[in-house]
C-alpha cells in the first residue's frame, strides 16, 4: 500500500521511518507522568510533539504535495495523531491473520509481542491489536478507511479508485506498476522485511502461501484465538479458504460495524 501510493505523482511516503511508533508510545508516558503537573497544556505538548513528527516525515524524503507516513502500530496511537493533524487521513491494512502470522514467521519478522514459537499465543496477540485499531478507525468516520488486502490485490484498480477518492487525490494508472517506479517515484529501505516483496507487482501469489502451514488444531480453535477473524468476514471453517468473496462487486455493502 505505501509504495503504490508512492507512486502517486503528488504523494511521497518513503521507507518506514522505524522511529515514530517508540516515539508515540514516549509521548504518552511524558503526557502521563510530567504534564499533569508541569503547567505545559495539552495544546503546548502536542505542539512540540507534532513538530517532531513534522520534522521526521518531511525531512526523511524528497518534499511532495501530500506527505504519508507508514510505521507498524501508529494506528493504536489514531485518536493523538488525529487531534494533531485534524486534517489527516488514515488507511487501516486488515488481512488474514493466517497469512500475517505466516508471514512473520516465515521471514523471521521481529515484531513486539508476537512469540514466533507459539502460534496460538500469535493469535491471540493480533486479535488484541486489530480489535484496537479497528475501534480507533470506526471512531474516525471521514478520516479512516479500511483496506482490505486480499480485495487490492484481486480488484486492484478499483480499490485503488476507492482509496484516491477518499484521499482527495486525483487517480494515478502508476500506483498500478510501483515495481516500475523503485529508485524513482518509490525508495526502498533495504531495513524494512517487506522490501523484497514490495519490487514484485501486485500479485495473488502470497493469497494462499500460508495453506497447510498450521496444524489442525490450531485452526479448529481460531474462533476463540481470534474471533475478529470471522468478524471481518475470513472464512475459519476451511483450511484453505475462498478469497473470492472479496473482488465481489458488492463487497462493502454486506460489511458489518466493525469491519
Amino acid at each position: 500500500m505505501r509504495a503504490i501510493l508512492d507512486a502517486h505523482p503528488d504523494v511521497r511516503c518513503g521507507g518506514e521511518t522505524m522511529l515514530l511508533p517508540s516515539f508515540l508510545e514516549w509521548q504518552a508516558g511524558w503526557r502521563n507522568d510530567w504534564v499533569n503537573n508541569s503547567g505545559i497544556t495539552r495544546d503546548v505538548f502536542d505542539d512540540a510533539v507534532s513538530a517532531f513528527i513534522t520534522e521526521i516525515i518531511a525531512k526523511h524524503g524528497e518534499l511532495a504535495p501530500r506527505l504519508c507516513n507508514k510505521d507498524p502500530y501508529t494506528a493504536l496511537w489514531l485518536p493523538t495523531i488525529r487531534r494533531m493533524y485534524p486534517n489527516s487521513k488514515f488507511i487501516l491494512m486488515i488481512r488474514d491473520a493466517r497469512a500475517v502470522i505466516h508471514s512473520m514467521i516465515d521471514r523471521k519478522v521481529p515484531v513486539a509481542g508476537y512469540n514466533t514459537s507459539d502460534e496460538n499465543s500469535m493469535f491471540i496477540h493480533w486479535n488484541q491489536e486489530i480489535r484496537k485499531m479497528l475501534f480507533q478507525c470506526n471512531k474516525s468516520p471521514g478520516q479512516c478507511i479500511k483496506v482490505y488486502y486480499e480485495r487490492l490485490i484481486q480488484k486492484p484498480s478499483e480499490e485503488i479508485q476507492r482509496i484516491t477518492y477518499f484521499l482527495d487525490l486525483p487517480y494515478s494508472t502508476q500506483m498500478l506498476k510501483h515495481h516500475e517506479l523503485i529508485g524513482a517515484e518509490v525508495d526502498l529501505n533495504d531495513q524494512e522485511f517487506s522490501a523484497s516483496q514490495v519490487k514484485h507487482s501486485i500479485n495473488t501469489d502470497a493469497l494462499t502461501s500460508w495453506f497447510d502451514c498450521f496444524s489442525e488444531e490450531t485452526l479448529q480453535k481460531l474462533d476463540d484465538l481470534a474471533p475478529f477473524l470471522s468478524i471481518l468476514g475470513y472464512d475459519t471453517s476451511a483450511a484453505k479458504p475462498d478469497y473470492s468473496m472479496f473482488a465481489d462487486d458488492n463487497f462493502y455493502q454486506f460489511r458489518n460495524a466493525y469491519s
